[in-house]
Order: structure tokens, then sequence, then C-alpha cells
């Protein structure tokens, strides 16, 4: 699953409140806490939070960090080829100045045709977080 949004801000400022880790808990309505070291191979502490207000706690791995350009992990759940999801935000700058965010997930392994309803949740707390990052991004810029 993959959303997009066009953001009215340079991809150094995007990336900036992307990776201000602390500060998720304040504007970030769907991945509301992230800790741990941003770097390849590395593993973050994320918790999620669903729209009925479910959190799910993982560990995922970091795939790629390429400052002011993408973040990519990988979660798995149980073991291997039961369901893993690669997660990825990648940012485009534009000839005006602004951003394109692609944000999504690739979901494989056993369980993914078991969870259409579950996908539907998390496609639509992309998309919130994609618009509480527009709206973080003017209260940060100013």
């Amino acid at each position: 699953m993959e959303t997009t949004a066009h953001l009215d801000a340079r991809a150094n400022e995007v990336w900036g409140v992307l990776t201000d880790f602390p500060a998720y808990g304040e504007w970030n309505p769907f991945i509301t806490a992230v800790s741990g070291l941003l770097a390849e191979d590395e593993r973050l502490d994320v918790v999620l939070t669903q729209g009925s207000g479910k959190q799910m706690a993982f560990r995922p791995r970091v795939l790629r960090v390429s400052p002011a350009r993408q973040i990519r992990w990988l979660g798995k759940l149980g073991p291997g080829g039961l369901l893993d999801g690669e997660h990825y935000f990648v940012l485009e700058p534009q000839q005006d100045g602004s951003t394109v965010l692609t944000h999504g997930e690739r979901f494989t392994g056993i369980l993914v045709p078991l969870l259409g309803a579950t996908f539907a949740d998390t496609e639509r707390g992309f998309t919130a977080m994609n618009e509480a990052l527009e709206a973080r991004l003017k209260t940060v810029l100013g």
C-alpha cells in the first residue's frame, strides 16, 4: 500500500520533522512513538496507534537511511514468512522547493490475504500521518 503527499517544504525540512522521533507523540496520530538509532542495520522501537486506539509495538530493523531522501525499515510478525512489512518514506524534491512524500509499506507473508480490514485501517493511518506531517511542518516552519 502506498500514499503520497505534496508538502510545501524543502526535503531537508521534511526530513528534520520525520527524524525528530522524540516529538512524534506531539503530532503523529499513527506512529506515536519511535526510539533508537536511525542507522542501517540498527533496530528501532516503534509504537503504532490504529484509528480504533489499539496500539502495536514492534522492533523493525532499519534497512536504508539516505538523509533528506528515504527511510526504510523491516518489521516482522512472528517467524519469517508469516507477515513481514517493509515500511518506507521517500522524499522527492520538486523544482518549486516543495517535496513529494511517498509513504507506504510492502507486506509479504502467508497472513497477507487474511488481513484486508487491518490493511485498510493501516492505510487510513498513513493518510492521517501525512496530513499531520503537513500541519506539523506549518507549525515548525511558521
